[in-house]
């Protein structure tokens, strides 16, 4: 048959190349880290975020915008042929799934060099030089004070940016808060090579609202290269949220180690605004870390926060408490679950909460703790 002869049937091969290079990913490190992450994805990632970075709006929310209506105009077409066209109608049919399996192997294979490989990549806390154990309470009890020293003392010197009802306010735009962000990573890239490379900075969603509805905060699109970020959340939580979703362009896709290297790039910052951020994004995992084990030290912590940061938590929760448990929400997240643990995050979208871990790992190393 002439559908047979198709040059594009070239592209189902996509699927098992995508399924061999995961395969390989799995068995070695030094093919996940060494081969891939450094040298394929870092010279795709950095092409692809340079074309797409020169846009100014997202493309991949314009691509889940157009795409449903696109899809539906081929079908469309598509049936309209069949019916009209009784000669051939067999091969016609075939012709349309083999284009449909092509698209599909396309899209995989993408993904697969665009994130997928980098599940299994070595882990930043390698790279940063740290061990990660167990801990015991008392060390987790020290590392909340001092993010929560931190976080006050960023808080106070931000009081002129409070608006009538006390809450913290961006002082600049969420694109000037971007850049910062992108600035961020170029200064912590002098302390961890691994993360160098000509990124742009995020995107602005301009259907925040939507993904609020959600309760997604930001994604990370491998088939653009764009950080995509909500920027309808809280204030103080839209430069971590900002720098988790750069951690996944820079390579680094589990959730954990995306938290650890906002907080690292948001402390790098020279600007108070984006480290106030990293500091609570740090100190709300810690503190709930803290919380589940022992309430009284959880209470004796909390009785150190500044009076502003107490406002922020309440405007935060009040932000949330409109979006929870709905049936999207939930669904959501039941969603990106089945994602995480098919990824090899057992933990699925608790595997956010490590980050405690890592957070613990680097307190130890400063403090010179065994």
């Amino acid at each position: 048959m002439k559908v047979l002869k198709r040059k594009r049937l070239f592209l189902l091969l996509l699927f098992p190349l995508s399924f061999l290079i995961t395969a390989l990913a799995k068995r070695s490190v030094f093919f996940a880290e060494e081969v891939f992450a450094k040298r394929i994805y870092k010279v795709h990632s950095v092409v692809v975020s340079a074309v797409t970075g020169w846009i100014p709006f997202s493309l991949a929310e314009f691509i889940v915008v157009a795409g449903p209506v696109v899809c539906i105009v081929l079908l469309i077409r598509f049936i309209v042929h069949i019916v009209k066209e009784k000669e051939d109608r067999f091969a016609r049919c075939l012709l349309g799934i083999i284009n449909a399996a092509c698209v599909a192997a396309v899209i995989l294979f993408v993904y697969v060099i665009g994130c997928g490989v980098n599940y299994h990549r070595v882990s930043i806390a390698d790279y940063r030089g740290i061990t990660v154990r167990d801990s015991s309470k008392e060390e987790l009890y020290g590392l909340c004070i001092e993010l929560a020293e931190q976080a006050v003392e960023l808080r106070t010197e931000l009081t002129k940016y409070e608006d009538e009802d006390g809450v913290l306010r961006l002082p600049v735009s969420n694109r000037e808060l971007g850049k910062q962000v992108q600035q961020a990573y170029e200064m912590l890239s002098e302390d961890l090579p691994v993360l160098r490379g000509m990124y742009p900075a995020p995107k602005c969603i301009t259907s925040s609202k939507v993904f609020s509805s959600m309760e997604i905060t930001g994604v990370f699109t491998c088939w653009t290269m764009e950080a995509n970020v909500n920027v309808d959340i809280p204030d103080y939580s839209r430069a971590s949220t900002m720098a988790h979703e750069l951690a996944h362009l820079h390579g680094f896709m589990r959730e954990d180690e995306a938290n650890f290297l906002a907080y690292l790039a948001c402390m790098s910052s020279d600007d108070p605004v984006v480290r106030y951020s990293g500091t609570m994004l740090a100190l709300i995992y810690a503190g709930n870390a803290l919380a589940g084990q022992d309430m009284e030290l959880y209470g004796e912590l909390w009785a150190t926060y500044h009076e502003g940061m107490g406002r922020d938590f309440r405007d935060n929760s009040a932000y949330w408490d409109q979006y929870h448990d709905t049936v999207i929400s939930e669904t959501v997240d039941k969603v990106n679950d089945v994602y995480l643990k098919a990824n090899e995050q057992e933990d699925g979208v608790k595997s956010y909460g490590r980050v405690v871990d890592l957070l613990l790992a680097e307190y130890r190393e400063k403090h010179g703790l065994k």
